[in-house]
């Protein structure tokens, strides 16, 4: 009813709710205080006080604001609010977070159930190979064709009928290995105009909220978990080459032509130089 999105409002509010328990934000949220919690979400919609305009904005810009350390505990990658996925213990979905082009979403790779099967806490290239993958299915053909992921997602419908059903409404043919240059393409044309908004590009922007790396779990079977940077760093490194980006994160001049995408070079070669 207030156009908010759920996701980012529940992690807006647990930020306030940690940053009152620290003393940095005054007259905020206690913890559990559920009708203080509605009485802040509907000021945020309304903006009728200083607290509800400052994390209305989000959590990226009232860490900001805030500071005196704030910016540890801000869930957010890009800009967007993390998802209801904790990655102390889940070092390939926190790189699943970390490379959505839209921030910390789930939606182009919900790689942590099959990450939880095949090795929570390994920092393997394989890891990354399986993200790209599912960046390619998710991000990729579901979004490239328009279609819904859940039929896949939730009652295992071979993707082959994706391509099946593709073909009898337009007549063309597709498959993975045409789709792979596809999403390519596309997840590469995306950092591209991102590169060029920001006018610069670092390794920052695909990491993870510092809170994964820097405080462990506290309590349950997980305790004392937490993400290992050189690790984290090494997978991203290994994405970057996937994708045919340099170590910055930025796509290659041999990569945009691959692609198709020469018209990138000049306008960003203008920006940032160009490996």
């Amino acid at each position: 009813m207030m156009g908010m999105d759920t996701i980012s409002l529940g992690s807006t509010l647990g930020f306030a709710m940690e940053a009152t328990e620290k003393g940095i934000l005054k007259e905020g949220i206690e913890w559990g205080d559920y009708k203080r919690a509605a009485e802040v979400a509907m000021d945020m919609a309304l903006q009728r006080t200083e607290l509800g305009r400052l994390l209305s904005k989000g959590v990226r810009f009232a860490s900001t604001e805030l500071g005196h350390g704030s910016e540890e505990f801000a869930m957010h990658v890009k800009g967007l609010e993390t998802s209801a996925y904790d990655c102390h213990a889940a070092p390939g979905m926190a790189l699943a977070f970390g490379t959505s082009p839209i921030g910390a979403h789930h939606k182009d790779a919900w790689l942590i159930s099959w990450e939880v099967q095949h090795g929570r806490f390994d920092y393997t290239r394989e890891k990354v190979e399986k993200l790209v993958e599912m960046q390619d299915i998710r991000g990729g053909l579901f979004e490239a064709i328009v279609t819904c992921r859940f039929p896949w997602v939730e009652v295992g419908l071979e993707l082959d009928w994706y391509f099946r059903l593709f073909k009898a409404a337009t007549g063309m043919d597709m498959n993975m290995e045409v789709l792979s240059t596809i999403n390519n393409r596309i997840y590469t044309l995306i950092r591209s105009f991102w590169v060029r908004e920001y006018g610069h590009w670092d390794r920052a922007y695909d990491t993870p909220p510092a809170k994964w790396f820097k405080r462990p779990l506290s309590r349950g079977p997980l305790k004392g978990a937490k993400l290992d940077y050189d690790g984290y760093q090494r997978m991203l490194s290994w994405y970057y080459e996937l994708r045919g980006w340099d170590e910055r994160g930025i796509p290659r001049k041999n990569t945009l032509r691959r692609l198709g995408l020469d018209f990138v070079i000049p306008q960003l070669g203008s920006i940032v130089n160009l490996n």
